[in-house]
C-alpha cells in the first residue's frame, strides 16, 4: 500500500521556492515560485501575476506518496484550469473559490502538468458573468441558485440583489466572512448532486486553438514588462477559447432537453436505475442518440455518468451523515460494501471509512 500523508496546512505544502529553478520553462524575479516537501512530491509552482486581479499558474509536479490536505481553498477568485498530463488530462474547467475549507485526496505516481488563469476583483465580475451568460437556460438558474444559498450562509438572509451585485459581494474578501465549512456542509443534497453534474458538463476538451496557447504561454520568449503584457494577452485569450468552447458544445435542443431528462432520472433513481433502453425511451429517443449525447455533455456513457453520481452522493453522505460504510454504500445503489469500497479508493485514492474519519474529524 503507497504510504499517505496528511497535510493540515497549505503552508507546509507551498514551500517558498526560487525563480532561478531550472525545471522553470521561463520565469522572472517578480514571478512568485513554490516548491514541496522533496518526501511527498517533486515539481513546483509558479505564479505570475499578469495585474493586481488576474494571475497565470503554471504547475509541474509528481507525487511520491499520496497526499490528503486539509485546506481553506486559495481565496476568492474564479479559476480556469486546462489539464495537459494526469486522469483529466486534455480538458479544462471552471471553478469559483468563496473561502471554504477543503478535503482533498491527491494520488501518488500521477504527474500533473497544468496551465491556471485566476481573476480576483474586479476582473473576476465580467468573467465570471461571461461564463454564466453562456449556460444554458436549464442550468444558469442552478449556478444563480448557488449564489444564493452561499450569500444566505454567510449573511444570514436572501440578497434580494442583482446576480452581478450577489458575485461582487460574496468574492470581496474585505466583507465576506471566513467560513469553516465544505460545501458538502453548506449545500442541500440536491444542489449538491446538480452542481457535480454541472461541472462535468463544463469539462470542456482543449481544442487545437487552445493548445496552440498553451504552448505560446509555456514558450513565452520575452522578460520583463514585455513579458507580463505577452503573457496577459495569451491567459485571456485562452479563457476567451474556453467560453467560445462551452456554447460549441452544445446540441440541438431537443436533443439536450432528452439527455438532461435522462441524467435526471439516472441521478434520482441510482439505487434502482432502469436499463438503457427503457431509459431511451423514457425520455423518448434510443440507445444510440442517448450514448452520444451523454458523451457529448458529460464526456461518458449514461452509466458511466450513474457511477459518478454514486460516488459524489457517496461523498456527500460520508461528509455530512452519520451511516456506516455499508449503509452509504447501499444508499447509492451498491449491493456489497467491498464493491463500495473498491470504487470509492479506485476514484478518490482512498477507502471510504478513511475519508469518512478525517470528515468528521474535519467538521469537529
Amino acid at each position: 500500500m503507497v504510504q499517505q500523508t496528511r497535510i493540515e496546512h497549505i503552508r507546509d505544502w507551498n514551500i517558498p521556492g526560487s525563480s532561478e529553478d531550472p525545471r522553470l520553462l521561463h520565469c522572472d524575479p517578480s514571478d512568485i515560485v513554490f516548491i514541496h516537501p522533496k518526501d511527498i512530491c517533486q515539481g513546483y509552482s509558479q505564479e505570475i501575476w499578469l495585474q493586481d486581479d488576474i494571475c497565470l499558474v503554471i504547475i509541474d509536479r509528481t507525487l511520491t506518496r499520496s497526499v490528503m490536505i486539509d485546506r481553506h481553498t486559495s481565496g476568492t477568485s474564479i479559476e480556469f484550469e486546462f489539464e495537459l498530463t494526469g486522469s483529466q488530462a486534455g480538458y479544462s474547467y471552471f471553478f469559483p473559490h468563496l473561502d471554504t475549507r477543503n478535503l482533498a485526496f491527491l494520488s501518488a505516481s500521477k504527474r500533473t502538468f497544468k496551465v491556471e488563469v485566476f481573476f480576483k476583483l474586479p476582473a473576476l465580475t465580467n468573467y465570471f458573468q461571461a461564463f454564466i451568460d453562456r449556460l444554458t437556460p436549464q442550468k444558469k438558474p442552478i449556478v444563480e441558485r448557488f449564489l444564493q444559498i452561499i450569500y444566505r450562509y454567510y449573511y444570514g438572509c436572501g440578497t434580494g440583489r442583482t446576480t452581478t451585485a450577489t458575485i461582487n459581494q460574496l468574492f470581496d474578501p474585505a466583507i465576506k466572512p471566513y467560513s469553516y465549512l465544505t460545501f458538502e456542509q453548506i449545500l442541500s443534497n440536491a444542489l449538491y448532486s446538480e452542481l457535480r453534474a454541472l461541472g462535468y458538463e463544463l469539462s470542456c476538451p482543449i481544442t487545437p486553438a487552445m493548445g496552440s496557447v498553451i504552448e505560446q504561454i509555456l514558450s513565452c520568449p520575452y522578460s520583463g514588462a514585455t513579458r507580463r503584457t505577452y503573457l496577459k494577452q495569451k491567459a485571456l485569450e485562452l479563457v476567451n477559447l474556453y467560453l467560445d468552447a462551452m456554447l460549441e458544445l452544445r446540441l440541438e435542443d431537443d436533443d439536450l432537453s432528452c439527455v438532461y431528462q435522462a441524467e435526471a432520472i439516472l441521478r434520482e433513481n441510482m439505487v434502482n436505475p432502469p436499463t438503457l433502453e427503457n431509459l431511451a425511451k423514457q425520455v423518448g429517443t434510443n440507445r444510440r442518440k442517448l450514448n452520444e449525447g451523454f458523451r457529448t455533455v458529460y464526456k461518458t456513457t449514461p452509466f458511466g455518468y450513474l457511477r459518478n453520481c454514486r460516488l459524489n452522493q457517496a461523498n456527500w453522505l460520508l461528509m455530512t451523515s452519520e451511516l456506516s460504510i455499508g449503509e452509504v454504500g447501499a444508499a447509492v445503489g451498491y449491493t456489497s460494501r467491498s464493491r463500495f469500497a473498491s470504487a470509492f479508493r479506485q476514484r478518490s485514492g482512498v477507502n471510504p471509512k478513511a475519508f469518512q474519519l478525517q470528515a468528521w474529524q474535519y467538521a469537529s
